[in-house]
């Protein structure tokens, strides 16, 4: 069986295929210009794909592998590179986390960014035949938001958590206890605020799924909704200041951070108990 490539970011990926460029141009002892010569474009052009700052298309990278006699490498290397519009949305959500300074988040699932990898993994692996796309990848791409996170420097968490995601079964009572668990301990982290939404006592309900608010210093904010196979951004700032004022209201009608602690402690002794015997899951 052949031994797994390393998981290489987007931003990996580009600067391999700027290098690979220059690389070869260098070899045939060609100027910018030249090439851009060779290939119906200007030299700035050539420039801006050696830098990285720009991606050929996919016709223009097969056309500078042609030219520079690559055999194909230039080409494979652009064809690596995901453009579609799906990855195109995760790199955006990724950027707009990283610049974020405060993240307020309504959910009724576990948040990725307080998930243990057990759970991140099997979540990621039930929703593969909807979703699609390379589980490693996905797995990778969650434990490096997630890493992020911890840094000095990440963002304010602020969630409120419907109480379905505390009962919504990933993998067996094992995991779902040690995911509680790790749920109880991240709420003590210093930039993190959990709030739970519970079934009764609230009197409010508001179905509007998943959404994403990011606070941004440096830009606009922004909103984020899931939807059925693919998520919406929302810039305009009339959208963005009505899930800001839903996210407000919600997390005034849901329970304290210490009573929503406690919820999460009883649903672990009532649903997910620790057993002495063997375990009932993974």
């Amino acid at each position: 069986m052949p031994a797994q490539k390393p998981f290489r970011t987007y931003e990996q990926r580009v600067a391999e295929l700027a290098a690979a460029i220059c690389e070869h141009r260098l070899r045939k002892e060609w100027s910018q210009a030249r090439l851009g010569k060779e290939v119906a474009l200007t030299k700035y052009a050539i420039s801006h794909f050696e830098s990285g700052r720009h991606v050929p298309r996919r016709d223009v990278a097969r056309r500078i592998d042609e030219a520079l006699d690559a055999g194909g490498s230039i080409w494979m290397l652009r064809d690596e590179l995901d453009d579609s519009p799906d990855a195109e949305r995760v790199r955006r959500y990724a950027r707009l986390e990283k610049q974020a300074s405060t993240i307020r988040l309504i959910t009724g699932f576990v948040p990725a960014l307080l998930e243990t990898d057990e759970h991140t993994r099997l979540a990621l692996e039930s929703g593969l035949p909807v979703w699609g796309g390379e589980l490693e990848d996905k797995v990778k791409y969650r434990a490096a938001r997630r890493e992020a996170f911890r840094a000095p420097d990440a963002p304010t968490l602020r969630v409120v958590l419907g109480e379905a995601a505390l009962h919504i079964v990933t993998g067996g009572s094992g995991v779902m206890r040690r995911q509680l668990l790790h749920l109880l301990e991240r709420s003590h982290q210093a930039n993190v605020d959990l709030r739970v939404l519970p079934f009764r006592g609230s009197g409010f309900f508001a179905d509007v799924g998943t959404v994403t608010l990011w606070e941004r210093p440096k830009g606009r904010d922004v909103a984020y909704r899931i939807g059925a196979r693919s998520g919406t951004y929302l810039t305009r700032q009339a959208d963005v200041d009505d899930f800001g004022r839903l996210y407000d209201h919600m997390r005034g009608v849901a329970l304290n951070q210490e009573a929503s602690r406690d919820l999460i402690r009883t649903v672990l002794e009532e649903s997910y108990p620790c057993l002495l015997s063997a375990p009932t899951g993974p």
